[in-house]
């Protein structure tokens, strides 16, 4: 913001790339932290990171920065991959889906580099888990998540506005910072964090950051209203009633009353794009409003791409086709992509893949609620429910469309596991007593 308000835009690459090489070379020979500090506000902001593209390895941004995070770690002797819930299976699956590529001979180039830009998001997993040493480093990458969130929704809402959401129109959507996950990939992100954000709020005793961290995540639901994203609305009503069931009860009675005024509430053009869901004639009324004359036939074109996917994966139904295989098939038009992510996994790495890929997501969202449940801090026991609504509202939202996948969509759901996963380790070396113990750069107390 401070180069756009000097009019110094044109020098963001160029200072962005340059804080790129001090915090790569500080995270190896000073504390690997800095790399973190850097390289966590870029995440959902990939139209920034695009302007180091011009610069000698400026595409590679993420994995350079995570590989000096790595190498200062080493240089401490730390081991960067920890022992957590997650590490075993994060192996087996990284070598499964390595496996995967070679399972069929075309496009092995490009499907590898897929495979290495997927495994970036694990690998900011294990980094977290074994760089973040105290509950104050925590805090002070939540507040950089926060704060590149709250940049990425600004530039949303600057965007649209002033634009007339009186009747749909595609024309209103707007992806915004998140580059070419676009507007769904937007509305998926925003849907999750909101949710995280009103966990972390929970904990809070100073009035002033609770009502701050409640701003965000009313901004952030204010994005996903006006994205006019479906897959974006159930995704956010999931993770509103899992925090409502088991947390905060008072926010089921607020469902049931959206549930019942929501028409009343909302844009008309929100109202319109649910309701072309399962309303043709309105679907095609608005479909001739717009000027490219396309139908809006979204629901069932997952559906005819869905039945496609199901008879491929009978051919193949144990390993499927092959990782990252149905982009190039173009079986369905020229579409790249199944709009489900479990369909794309089932098809393309078959049962074992599938049954692989549904264990991680289990398995972090029992880490998350596991932590919530039985942590003896506020703090530790908000980010457990925070990272647990996340895959609640994940798990939802990958119905409709691949939101796994992309860095800038998911990699905060990885961020926030290698929180969980530290703060689990430091709640168990703390002593059980029920009396508040201290721990560097932060203290335990008993949960209320």
């Amino acid at each position: 913001m401070f180069f756009y308000n000097l009019g110094l835009e044109k020098y963001l690459g160029l200072a962005l790339y340059l804080s790129f090489v001090a915090a790569f070379l500080l995270s190896i020979f000073w504390r690997p932290m800095i790399g973190l500090y850097y390289l966590v506000p870029l995440i959902p902001l990939q139209t920034i990171r695009y302007r180091m593209s011009r610069f000698p390895l400026g595409e590679a941004v993420v994995g350079i920065v995570l590989s000096g995070v790595a190498l200062g770690l080493l240089r401490r002797r730390k081991w960067i991959f920890p022992k957590t819930p997650w590490t075993a299976l994060l192996g087996v699956y990284a070598v499964f889906l390595l496996a995967s590529v070679f399972l069929d001979s075309s496009n092995i180039g490009p499907r590898l580099m897929e495979w290495k830009d997927y495994m970036m998001m694990p690998l900011l997993f294990f980094v977290v888990a074994s760089a973040v040493e105290t509950p104050r480093q925590m805090r002070l990458l939540l507040v950089l998540m926060c704060a590149s969130a709250f940049m990425m929704d600004r530039s949303f809402w600057n965007a649209i506005k002033d634009r007339d959401f009186s009747s749909f129109s595609r024309d209103l959507q707007e992806g915004g910072a998140m580059g070419y996950s676009g507007v769904q990939g937007m509305a998926a992100f925003n849907a999750q964090y909101a949710w995280m954000l009103l966990a972390l709020a929970g904990s809070r005793q100073k009035r002033l950051v609770r009502w701050a961290l409640l701003a965000l995540a009313g901004f952030a639901a204010n994005c996903v209203m006006y994205s006019l994203s479906r897959g974006g609305y159930v995704a956010f009503i999931a993770g509103w009633l899992f925090v409502g069931a088991v947390r905060y009860r008072s926010l089921l009675v607020l469902a049931a009353l959206f549930g019942l005024t929501w028409t009343a509430v909302v844009p008309n053009a929100v109202r319109e794009r649910v309701m072309m869901t399962y309303d043709p004639n309105l679907a095609a009324q608005k479909s001739e409003a717009q000027a490219d004359g396309e139908l809006d036939h979204s629901a069932e074109l997952r559906l005819e791409l869905w039945a496609d996917a199901l008879d491929l994966f009978k051919s193949n139904p144990i390993l499927g086709t092959g990782f990252n295989t149905y982009a190039y098939m173009k079986r369905v038009g020229n579409y790249a992509d199944t709009h489900n992510i479990y369909v794309k996994v089932l098809i393309e790495t078959g049962v074992v893949g599938l049954a692989l890929f549904l264990c991680l997501l289990l398995k972090t969202y029992r880490a998350g609620y596991r932590l919530f449940r039985t942590s003896r801090s506020p703090f530790f026991a908000a980010l457990g429910l925070g990272l647990a609504a996340w895959v609640v509202a994940n798990g939802v939202c990958n119905l409709f469309g691949d939101r796994w996948t992309y860095l800038q969509v998911n990699g905060y759901m990885w961020t926030l596991a290698g929180l969980v996963a530290r703060a689990a380790e430091l709640e168990s070396a703390a002593p059980e007593t029920g009396e508040t113990v201290a721990v560097p750069g932060g203290e335990f107390a008993p949960a209320i």
